[in-house]
Parts: C-alpha cells; structure tokens; sequence
C-alpha cells in the first residue's frame, strides 16, 4: 500500500505545484464552500469532500511559489485531481476482512484495521460539531485562564469568538452578492451545466469571464476584517490562524498532520483572504487556546481538569434536561471508595454514566505499532468508564438496597434496586473516538452474558438527545434505541454515532432490522446530515445562532422531516 500511496501523492503534488496561487485558491475555495452549502457542486464526487479538500488545500501551501500557469474550473486537471484524491483514499480505506484477503493473519488484519480507522479519524476528520457547541466549550473551559492569555496575546475569550462570528458574517455577506450575480447569467451557467458541449466559443470565454470574475469577487477585503475588531488584535489573529505557502519536501501523505485544521485563513492574494471551511476556525480556535493553557504548568495539569470538569458538568445537564423533574439524578456521587461521575434514576430506568475527557495520543505511523498505543488510550478512556460503569451496574443487579453518599460521606439517598426493572451503562467521551466507539467489539472485553455499554461522544449526545426529545415519548424511545443499538457491536463499521440515530429517528424498521440480523452492518456516512436539515431552521441549542433567520428559512426538506417523523418544535 505505501509505495501505491506515496506515487499518487508525489502525483498530486506535482500536478498542483505547477498553479499560480490566486486561482488555485479561490476556485477550490468555491467548490468547498458550493459543496458545504449546496451539496451539489462537484462535478466529480469526492468521496469524502471536508478532508480530501483540507488535505488538498495544504498540500499546496507545502509547496513553494513559482507556478503561473492559470486554474480553470472544471478542467481536464480538476478531473486528475479529483480522481488522484478519490484513489489516494481507497488506499486508506481498508476492511479487515481485505487485510485477511491480502495474506494477513486474522489477529494482524484486525489490528491493521482497528490502527488505520483510528488513524484517518485523529487525522482527516475535522470535528463535526456545531458552532454552539464550540462555543460554548471554548468559552467554560478557557475563561479560567483568560488573564495569562490576554497577559500572553493581548485577545480575551469573546475576541476570538468575535472575530470567528465576524469572518464568518462577511464570508456569508460575500456569497450572497455571488448568488446574485450568478442569478444574472442563469441560462447560460444552466446550459454550461446541462449542455456543455453545446456552448459556443463566445459563449465559454464569457462564461469563464463570468465565473472568475464571480469567484474572485468571494474573497473578503482584508480592509473589512480589520473593522471587527482593533487592528492590533486583528494583526494577532490573523498571525495566529494564517495558513502561509512554503515548500515542504517532507510533507506529502494523506495521514501526515494537516496544517489547515490549525491554520484555516488563506490568503488569496495580497488584498483579500478566504476560508474553505469556515467552521473549523473556530475548532482551531479551541485547538489553539488548548496548548497554550496546557503549557501554563508542567504538565498541563490543569487545564486537563477543566476539560473534565466541562465534560461531567454539561452531561449532567443533557440529561438533566432530557429526563426532567421526575428523574433522580446523582453527580459526583459514592457508592464505595471511589467517586463515581453521574446516575439517573426514572421510573423503573436505571442509567449508569462515566465521562471521559482523555486526550489519545497522535497515533503511529505504522498500523502495527500504532495498535499497542491505541488499545491504552482506549483502555484508560472508554475502558475505564466500563469498568467503573459496570461496578455501579452489578451493585443494582444484585438487588440489595444500598446508600448514595456525597464527597464528605453523608447519606443524601438510598436505591431500592427491586425498583429498578433495566439497567444501562453509558460512557461520554470529550472526543470523537470514531469506529472503535461505535463498534466496541474492537478493543472492549465484556464478559459473554454482559451487554456492551453506550459510548459516545458529548456533542453527539447532546445533538441526538435534544431531538430524540421533541419526540412525545422521549424516555421509551431512548430506552429502546439503547437496548437495540447493543446488539451491533461486532459487526459494525461506522465512524459517527449520529449516522445510527438519524437512522433510528427516520427510518426506524431499517435500523431494527440491521440490529436484529446477523450480517456486517456497513453505515453510509451521510445519514448524519439529518441533524443538518433540522439545523437549518433551529435545533434547540442553548443561544443558538441565527435563530431569526432560521424562522424565516424557506427548507422545505425539514418541513418535512417535522411533519412526517411527528418531531415537535424545540425550545428556542
């Protein structure tokens, strides 16, 4: 596999190095922006757009200036290049049982699948969260340290958030003069899409007038950006998020770290700058305050307990608010010795859960050596949580009575396990994990007649339990997504969890049926865009952005989803 990816990747370089740096950067920054709004630009389908672009887009700033020769949408190139992405990916995407197929033993091709799923998750997904979310997490974890960051960069908390709000404000400003620009020349874009061998020699160069002159006109005027905020403090941003061009030999692969994901501010030329994916300036964002807190001990110690902190005080109050009143909920609460996170108790429903905030470490390179580091990381987080879940778990199935105390050993109640007919283990992580928490089977051992627990990470959690709550009976369908959900571990191969709610929600006989047969359950990882839909015109965040807009939204798709899934308004 290494020598087929390193060939298509020199391929790549080679390829891209060869354009001047204006057009190659605004068209690609259109076809992301296009795809990301529109889902329906892409001439040739990406296999998957947000991390292939991001690779590209840093590829190319690891090459140095020199190219002149001029990018020209959907060109005979931007087919080479799609293609190049589309194969240097497949190369990546391997099952176990192709590693088998390839000569591997069971046990190496397991392991070999296990390292590179885990390996293309840490490395080319960028988070899929929700603005709100980030937000929200930039701003309890990082206000404990906002005097040593001012004192540091001269920028407070609500600077970078502002400054990600502003940007991404004038970003939308710019895109929709473009949607009425291209508004103006409808007929001939619709017959350069639906006919293009029908255009006229007249009619191609003005159609490439048009569309350069129309994606040119997207970058944002580095002048607008300095009103958002003072000019020092914009010099510092854009110092701090600015992704600069220079050739990198050394840098080529698809799962080398990608400087995009920290650095998403490009410079289309001198005077204007773009984003191919806006929303992960504010992932940067978080990445960034992230290290420098962690340096402000020696061993990062404390910001690592903000994180946790964060963590187990925002799932208390998910579930909190999806349960409500009649629940008994216990935080940070003893049983034994040893503290545990949280338990909720509703009628005759017992829920078990451990948040783990662990950061895993960069995996390996090398699948085989990357397994023993993944398994530990996976062991102190998810594992753990299991196994401090399934302590509290056999404590209730062994029916006796017993008392909830506080730190300080107080009694503050008692459980009457007899009460309790179903029990249920969950585990929260901070950060996605990918397929080895979707499917647990990989690295979790259970016991033969014990259930596996619900892993899942926080923001998922909370995306899937605010909608799952506009349901009229939330409680019974959780319950029954859980107790179906069990029964796919071993045979699962999905990288997001929102991908089996959003089946679960709207096509409920589809997702039972896989849960219920025996067969590999093999995910599209587009079900997901669910959430979006509902999104578009208001989810239920807490001081969710836009919300006016989102009322006035013509979407008729999730118009539809509402009636027809019979999902309530949210709480806005």
């Amino acid at each position: 596999m290494q020598n087929n990816v390193t060939t298509l990747s020199t391929n790549l370089k080679n390829l891209i190095r060869k354009y001047e740096h204006k057009t190659f950067i605004a068209h690609w920054s259109f076809y992301t922006n296009m795809h990301y709004r529109n889902n329906s630009v892409l001439k040739v389908e990406l296999k998957s757009p947000i991390r292939q672009l991001t690779y590209l887009i840093s590829l190319y700033h690891r090459t140095g200036f020199g190219g002149n020769e001029r990018f020209e949408a959907y060109s005979d190139d931007y087919t080479k290049i799609v293609n190049l992405l589309n194969d240097i990916e497949e190369q990546y995407s391997i099952t176990s049982e192709e590693y088998k197929n390839s000569g591997f033993n069971s046990e190496n091709a397991e392991k070999l699948f296990i390292s590179n799923s885990t390996f293309l998750n840490f490395y080319l997904n960028a988070p899929l969260t929700y603005t709100e979310q980030d937000i929200e997490k930039i701003r309890k974890t990082f206000i404990h340290f906002e005097s040593l960051i001012v004192e540091e960069y001269g920028l407070t908390i609500d600077d970078f958030i502002n400054f990600y709000i502003g940007l991404c404000n004038l970003e939308t400003e710019r895109y929709e003069k473009y949607y009425d620009h291209t508004h103006e020349q409808r007929d001939l874009i619709l017959k350069a899409r639906d006919y293009p061998e029908d255009l006229t020699r007249q009619e191609a160069s003005d159609l490439l007038e048009i569309t350069d002159n129309g994606i040119f006109n997207l970058g944002i005027p580095i002048e607008r950006v300095k009103s958002l905020l003072p000019e020092d403090k914009i010099k510092t941003l854009l110092a701090i998020f600015t992704l600069t061009r220079e050739e990198n030999v050394n840098y080529l692969y698809y799962s080398d770290s990608c400087p995009y994901l920290l650095q998403p501010i490009l410079l289309m030329d001198g005077d204007h700058l773009v984003m191919i994916f806006s929303k992960q300036l504010i992932n940067a964002t978080y990445d960034f305050l992230f290290d420098f807190c962690s340096t402000i001990d020696s061993d990062g110690r404390r910001v690592l307990d903000q994180r946790e902190n964060y963590l187990e005080v925002k799932t208390a109050d998910l579930f909190k608010s999806f349960f409500g009143k009649k629940a008994k909920v216990y935080t940070n609460y003893y049983v034994t010795k040893q503290e545990k996170d949280l338990l909720v108790v509703i009628n005759k429903y017992a829920f078990i859960i451990e948040c783990k905030a662990n950061k895993y470490r960069i995996p390996f390179r090398d699948p085989l050596k990357a397994f023993d580091r993944i398994k530990d990381d996976f062991k102190r987080s998810i594992g753990k949580g299991y196994l401090q879940a399934r302590e509290m778990e056999e404590l209730v199935l062994a029916g006796q009575p017993f008392h909830i105390k506080n730190h300080r050993g107080e009694i503050i109640d008692k459980i009457y396990p007899g009460k309790i007919h179903e029990v249920f283990s969950i585990v929260v992580t901070q950060e996605r994990f990918g397929q080895i928490e979707c499917n647990l089977a990989h690295l979790l051992e259970v016991e033969d007649d014990n259930d596996y627990p619900w892993a899942i990470a926080v923001d998922d959690l909370e995306t899937f339990l605010i909608t799952l709550s506009r349901k009229q009976n939330h409680l019974q369908e959780f319950v029954t997504y859980l107790t179906a959900r069990e029964k796919l571990h071993g045979r699962l191969f999905c990288y997001d969890e929102l991908d089996l709610g959003a089946l679960f929600l709207m096509q409920p006989k589809v997702f039972f049926s896989y849960c219920n047969h025996f067969a590999s359950v093999i995910m599209s990882p587009d079900m997901n865009k669910f959430f979006d839909e509902l999104y578009s015109i208001g989810l239920g965040f807490k001081n969710e952005l836009h919300l006016d807009k989102k009322k006035q939204r013509e979407a008729p798709i999730a118009y539809a989803l509402l009636k027809e899934l019979k999902l309530g308004r949210p709480k806005m």
